[in-house]
């Protein structure tokens, strides 16, 4: 039985570079076609790419943003680790 439709050479070569690039695994699969993270993950270990680590969340909250803040998160990777980071900033140099 066959196991769907091959992945391309192009295929596999934008899943390394938007991997690299720090595009969120979710976002490689919209824009290269291939339909699961699976498949994006076997692409990375047959070609030795390490994982990203993944946030050591504690804790999920639910904050209503306004439209600007929205647009800023709207060019972010990674909104918890960007968010993480602005609020250690933030305390760190408040005073």
């Amino acid at each position: 039985m066959a196991r769907g439709r091959s992945i391309t050479l192009d295929q596999e070569s934008r899943v390394l570079s938007l991997y690299k690039d720090g595009i969120a695994i979710k976002e490689i699969i919209r824009e290269t076609g291939v339909r699961s993270e699976q498949t994006i993950y076997r692409i990375l270990d047959s070609n030795g790419v390490p994982r990203r680590p993944k946030v050591r969340g504690v804790r999920k909250i639910f904050v209503t943003i306004e439209e600007d803040v929205a647009a800023i998160l709207d060019k972010e990777q990674s909104v918890s680790l960007y968010v993480n980071e602005a609020i250690r900033y933030y305390h760190d140099n408040r005073r």
